[in-house]
C-alpha cells in the first residue's frame, strides 16, 4: 500500500517537474531520435506508475474489506490507529475509485480524440489526390497556390502535397530533399505518434508532461525528417528547401506536417552547424541515462518500502 501511495507521488512529480529537464536536455536536437524516446518514456513511466499505484491501492482495498491484514498497513498509511479501521479503508477505496475513473475516462478521450483527427487526415488526403495534380514522383501532387509550402497528411494512402509555388520555384536537388523529407515523416509514421501525443494533451490539458511533450515531440520529429532527407540528398538542399519556403504566416492544415512550419530557425541552425561526434555520443550517454532512471525508478520505490 505504501508503495501505491509513493508511485503516485512519482508519477506526479515526472508529470508536473520532467517537461523542464526533457526540453533543456533536447531542445537543440543534437540526438533527435533519443530526444522523442526520451518524451515517451517519461509519458509510458508516468502512465505506468499511475496504474500500478492503483492496482496496488485497489488490490489492499480489496484485501481490507475481507478482512485481511492489509487493513492495518492502509490504516498506518493513512496515520491512523488499526482500532478506526473503516476511515482508513474508505480512504483507500476512494483513491481506488477515483484513479479508475480517471482512467477511463483518459482512455474514452484518447481514443475519440485519435478517432477524429485519424478521420480528418485521411479526408484531407483524398481531397487532396482529388484535387491536386499527380507527378512522377509517387504519391505527391501538386496545388495551386500562390505561397511555397509542402507537407504530407497521413490517410489510405498518404499523400504529399507541393504547391504550385514551391514546384516551379525550388530547385530540382532541393524539391527532392523536401519530397525526402515528407517521405520520412510517412515511413516514420510521424502522423500517428503526433496524433496519440495530441490527443493526450486534450484528454488531460492540465499536465505539464502531456501538453510539453505534444509541443516538442513535434520539432523533434522536423529534425529527425531534416536529418533523413540530409543523409540522401545532403545538408544543403533540404536547408535551402526549407529557407526557401519559410515564410511568417505560414497556414498548413493541423492534421499535416510541414516542412517549413516548426522551428524552422532551430532546424535551420542545427544543419548549418550540425554537432560534432563527442557532443552526440554525450547527449545520448544523458539521455539514456535519464531513460534509464525513470524507468527504473519504480523497482527502486518497491524495494524500498519493502526494507
Amino acid at each position: 500500500m505504501t508503495t501505491g501511495l509513493w508511485l503516485l507521488l512519482y508519477g506526479a512529480a515526472l508529470a508536473w517537474l520532467s517537461p523542464t529537464l526533457l526540453r533543456r536536455l533536447t531542445r537543440s536536437g543534437v540526438s533527435p531520435q533519443m530526444g522523442v524516446a526520451a518524451w515517451l518514456t517519461a509519458i509510458a513511466a508516468t502512465l505506468i506508475a499511475w496504474v500500478i499505484a492503483v492496482v496496488l491501492i485497489g488490490v489492499a482495498a480489496i484485501d481490507g474489506v475481507l478482512g485481511t491484514s492489509a487493513v492495518t498497513l492502509c490504516l498506518e498509511l493513512f496515520g491512523l490507529s488499526e482500532h478506526g479501521g473503516l476511515p482508513g479503508l474508505s480512504g483507500s477505496i476512494a483513491l481506488t475509485v477515483v484513479g479508475i475513473s480517471a482512467l477511463i475516462i483518459f482512455l474514452l478521450r484518447t481514443s475519440r480524440s485519435v478517432t477524429q483527427l485519424r478521420s480528418r487526415s485521411r479526408e484531407h488526403a483524398n481531397e487532396v489526390l482529388l484535387v491536386g495534380r499527380r507527378t512522377t514522383r509517387p504519391g505527391v501532387v501538386v496545388v495551386d497556390a500562390q505561397r511555397s509550402a509542402a507537407y504530407c497528411v497521413s490517410g489510405r494512402p498518404p499523400a504529399i502535397v507541393v504547391t504550385s509555388a514551391a514546384w516551379s520555384s525550388l530547385a530540382s536537388s532541393e524539391l527532392s530533399a523536401v519530397v525526402a523529407h515528407e517521405q520520412a515523416h510517412i515511413a516514420g509514421r510521424h502522423h500517428q505518434l503526433l496524433m496519440v501525443l495530441r490527443a493526450m494533451a486534450a484528454a488531460l490539458p492540465r499536465l505539464p508532461l502531456m501538453q510539453q511533450s505534444a509541443l516538442t515531440v513535434a520539432e523533434l520529429l522536423e529534425m529527425c525528417a531534416d536529418d533523413a532527407a540530409a543523409r540522401r540528398h545532403g545538408t544543403d538542399p533540404i536547408l535551402g528547401g526549407l529557407l526557401a519556403m519559410a515564410e511568417p504566416h505560414h497556414t498548413i492544415p493541423a492534421e499535416g506536417l510541414a516542412a517549413a512550419s516548426t522551428a524552422v530557425a532551430a532546424r535551420a541552425m542545427r544543419l548549418a552547424q550540425p554537432a560534432r561526434g563527442r557532443a552526440k555520443w554525450s547527449q545520448r550517454l544523458v539521455l539514456a541515462l535519464s531513460m534509464a532512471m525513470m524507468l527504473s525508478a519504480p523497482a527502486l520505490i518497491e524495494l524500498l518500502c519493502h526494507h
